[in-house]
């Protein structure tokens, strides 16, 4: 355990370097003086150096980057020139909703994977089974965006039941924040639930074969509880790998959904800060999405070693 956690600090350190590094010369191909985008045509020329400046954009290439680097290193990431405050804060601030979605989502999707699949291994030929098989397949199938749109017009816009945007906390007014939940939870609970039910249904598939099965039966076991004691637990390896990178993917990619519910995230944040040429912020956001890749795949693989032994971590 102790060498796994060791070398994926040293994939970490590598990740980080590698994303920022790219992350650092790509948004310095956008044409344009960012400064000029910033303050407009008509700014005074010492404005716009001292802004310059305050961007880290004064001499060569090489310079800002061994300048940003040395920075980030001593755990110095900037200001973001957009909200006038460390781009750490900034982004701490805009993580909290999007952690919020992305963690009450999944457990609730894990969960009705979890009985679905559970319902269909034990009773496979119930025309209920059957049917939430096909809904599966379809929310696979179906945008986001389009039943976040679908979900505002009947639930909001008709039936006025759930507002149609806005976001509040949930631990600092549960009251006010719950409601405002509810559609984008919902939304992102459709479309997750279907793939881990259809991952998870297609791992107990290739478990049936299995021969550990028949000494269960041979032993008395019923059908019922050889599913849910040998096939299920079994059968859940794959859906904690899709667990853990959706999440992760979650966690830097839910823009669409925070752009219809008006969600102040991690995703909203760097495509406003990219919007605006806010260096500093897009970089800050950049290295910490990294960031929590590497720390879910970590959660991930000690999940494995800890749920099966035989598993041997590369």
């Amino acid at each position: 355990m102790a060498g796994l956690l060791l070398r994926r600090l040293r994939d970490l350190v590598v990740i980080l370097l590698i994303v920022g590094t790219m992350m650092f010369f790509v948004i310095r191909l956008i044409p344009g003086d960012p400064a000029i985008a910033i303050l407009g045509p008509t700014a005074r020329p010492q404005d716009v150096e001292a802004l310059r400046q305050s961007m880290g954009l004064t001499g060569s290439l090489w310079e800002q980057y061994l300048s940003w680097l040395g920075n980030v290193a001593g755990g110095d990431f900037g200001s973001s020139i957009t909200y006038h405050a460390p781009v750490v804060g900034v982004v701490a601030e805009h993580f909290v909703p999007t952690l919020t979605l992305a963690v009450i989502s999944t457990v609730l999707s894990f969960v009705v994977a979890v009985l679905v699949a559970s319902w269909n291994a034990v009773s496979p030929r119930n025309p209920v089974a059957r049917a939430l098989n096909l809904l599966s397949s379809l929310g696979m199938a179906i945008p986001d965006f389009w039943i976040a749109l679908i979900l505002v017009l009947v639930f909001a816009v008709s039936l006025r039941w759930f507002p149609s945007s806005g976001y509040a906390d949930l631990f600092a007014d549960p009251v006010a924040g719950v409601p405002m939940l509810v559609l984008p939870v919902v939304c992102l609970v459709i479309g997750q639930s279907a793939l881990f039910t259809l991952t998870l249904r297609e791992s107990v598939l290739g478990e049936l074969p299995q021969t550990y099965l028949r000494t269960a039966r041979v032993k008395g076991l019923s059908e019922r509880q050889v599913m849910l004691r040998h096939v299920l637990p079994n059968a859940l390896m794959p859906l904690i790998t899709q667990l853990g990178s959706n999440f992760a993917m979650m966690v830097g990619g839910i823009v669409i959904i925070e752009s219809i519910f008006v969600i102040p995230g991690l995703g909203s944040l760097l495509m406003g800060a990219v919007s605006t040429r806010d260096f500093p912020l897009v970089q800050g956001v950049t290295l910490f999405v990294a960031l929590m890749f590497v720390v879910v795949n970590l959660v991930v693989d000690l999940s494995y070693a800890l749920l099966d032994p035989k598993v041997r971590v590369s």
